[in-house]
């Protein structure tokens, strides 16, 4: 429950439950099985913490012996996420809490909505507040998504900002607003393909579960031709292919369809594909790239412990 503070805007007047793909739910590493399955935990932890950098904040281009720390916050945000889901307390959270709230302006604002949704996020797993009202940034944020159904396709990246904005929303216990909610339906709906995928250009999986996402955080109907895109897209050599006819996969690739047969309570087809394209996405550093030979990335870490998660749930 929110404490009460005078920097959140409107609160609900009741809390709203929260729903299986909110990225509050805590979830659970079967860290036994997993040891046998060549996948490292402690060097994942050792990982996540040597990216840490002196201000508090994480970067996963950190390279202290060259000088180069540049602290971010969506690295941030993703280690803390890895912390807790590894079953860890962030080590000296306070320095990192004070970084975090360091990102805010004088007026209560962000640089940009990714640096602001990933510090509120962190915040919230931390325990930590904003020391600023945010609400006018939040709102602003907000009316920037009201678009018609027959704009959201020309809008690169409206997909993920209102997934994002509807996702602080509930985290924080507050009502979107009534404009901002009016309009999402439409423009998510149009987004929809014949197929039942969703994207901007044409259906793939990634963009599909954000589509997903979306409607549970704003209470619209998941459309059941969703399970079927996902299932169409179940296939060697990776356990999910990002579309019906492609061979290519990534970790946000798997990740997407796990967590669309999840929400219709289905187990995959190809589980130990799966598991074997995480396992091999890890390198000797203990982190994971998006990509087996990727380069090692937090955001990718966390989307890789998010996997073998959903794995041992189903």
């Amino acid at each position: 429950m929110i404490k009460p503070n005078a920097w959140y805007p409107q609160r609900a007047t009741q809390a709203r439950p929260r729903t299986s793909m909110s990225p509050s739910r805590r979830f659970r590493l079967p860290t036994e099985r997993l040891a046998d399955r060549r996948i490292d935990l402690e060097a994942c932890y050792r990982y996540t913490l040597s990216r840490r950098t002196r201000s508090g904040g994480f970067s996963f281009y950190r390279h202290p012996e060259w000088g180069v720390e540049e602290p971010n916050a969506p690295d941030t945000c993703a280690a803390v996420e890895i912390v807790a889901a590894l079953g860890q307390a962030m080590p000296d959270a306070r320095g990192c809490i004070a970084w975090l709230q360091g990102q805010q302006g004088n007026s209560g604002d962000f640089e940009t909505w990714t640096i602001g949704h990933a510090v509120l996020k962190a915040l919230r797993h931390l325990g930590g507040e904003p020391e600023r009202d945010p609400s006018a940034f939040l709102l602003e944020c907000a009316e920037r998504l009201r678009v018609s159904a027959a704009k959201a396709k020309d809008q690169p990246g409206w997909l993920l900002q209102a997934a994002r904005c509807a996702e602080l929303f509930k985290i924080l216990e507050l009502e979107i607003p009534t404009a901002l909610g009016e309009t999402l339906p439409g423009a998510l709906a149009s987004l929809q393909h014949a197929d039942g995928g969703y994207g901007a250009a044409g259906s793939g999986l990634p963009e599909s579960a954000l589509a997903l996402a979306l409607s549970l955080e704003i209470d619209v109907p998941v459309p059941g031709e969703l399970l079927s895109f996902a299932r169409r897209c179940e296939g060697p050599p990776h356990g999910f292919n990002i579309a019906p006819l492609s061979g290519s996969s990534a970790l946000e690739t798997q990740l997407a369809g796990l967590q669309i047969l999840q929400h219709f309570g289905k187990r995959p087809g190809r589980p130990a594909e799966i598991e074997s394209y995480v396992a091999s996405c890890q390198m000797a550093t203990g982190g994971f790239g998006r990509a087996p030979g990727a380069v090692e990335r937090l955001d990718d870490t966390l989307r890789a412990l998010q996997i073998l998660a959903l794995l041992g749930d189903s």
